[in-house]
């Protein structure tokens, strides 16, 4: 694939974007607005993000002359190029409000509905079949949860066999952090919007407070059984002591 054909994102002012086109980017490159050296960009056929001056045919080699325009001020009003604005970043796919509505909120109002309609679609039924009714739901919540899932990993810029990793401990927990938290493309891009930072301290918080109470808990149940047992060794004492003073008849 040229690199003509390719999707490309890129850096401007600590800011990333794409996907756009080649095209674009040598426009960007002649207009000025695409620094060789402190703008980065990438695509799939790239390890990590390179400088852009690196990238073959994107800036032309030219000799140093003395007659080089001013590369300062607004290169709108010198008549030669149409400005444009730079596209921001735009991930096919499942977003985070569309993952929460296609796994949590469709489904449960599915099941509830179903739930409803089961009833009065059973007098109409035959015999044989009322007691398949009640499941038919559940394979149609399933396969509405997978394609969500899958179309929500390929939003953030992974694969949608990642969604086999939300069955694997540990791994699931980093998941659902990408899955609830994550903007579109941040597998590219790998910064955090600010919604995005707001849910991962919430995610990570309840978490780690869970965990806690998880452990809190523990402790107190082990405490509690321990002195439930030095309890009943005492009063085991006391009746044996009660016997052994007893006379004997």
């Amino acid at each position: 694939m040229s690199v003509h054909q390719q999707q490309w994102f890129f850096s401007s002012g600590g800011e990333r974007y794409g996907p756009v086109g080649f095209d674009y980017l040598i426009e960007l490159a002649k207009s000025g607005k695409l620094d060789p050296r402190n703008d980065m960009v990438w695509t799939t056929t790239l390890s990590d993000w390179e400088p852009a001056g690196e990238v073959e045919g994107l800036f032309e080699r030219r000799a140093p002359t003395n007659d080089v325009p001013s590369m300062s001020g607004d290169f709108a009003s010198t008549g030669n190029f149409e400005s444009k604005p730079i596209p921001k970043a735009h991930f096919p796919g499942t977003g985070r409000i569309g993952y929460v509505m296609g796994t949590a909120v469709l489904p449960l109002a599915l099941m509830v509905g179903w739930a409803f309609a089961v009833p009065l679609m059973l007098p109409y039924v035959p015999d044989g079949y009322k007691d398949y009714l009640p499941p038919v739901i559940i394979p149609l919540v399933g396969i509405l949860i997978l394609a969500t899932l899958v179309k929500r990993f390929r939003n953030l810029g992974m694969t949608g066999w990642w969604v086999l990793g939300l069955m694997i401990p540990i791994l699931n927990i980093w998941l659902g952090y990408r899955l609830l938290a994550c903007p579109g493309g941040y597998a590219v891009v790998g910064k955090l919007d600010f919604p995005g930072k707001l849910v991962a301290v919430l995610y990570w918080g309840t978490l780690v407070a869970g965990i806690g109470l998880g452990a809190a808990a523990g402790v107190g149940a082990f405490g509690e059984s321990a002195d439930a047992a030095k309890w009943q060794d005492i009063m085991t004492q006391l009746n044996q002591l009660w016997k052994s003073g007893l006379p004997e008849r």
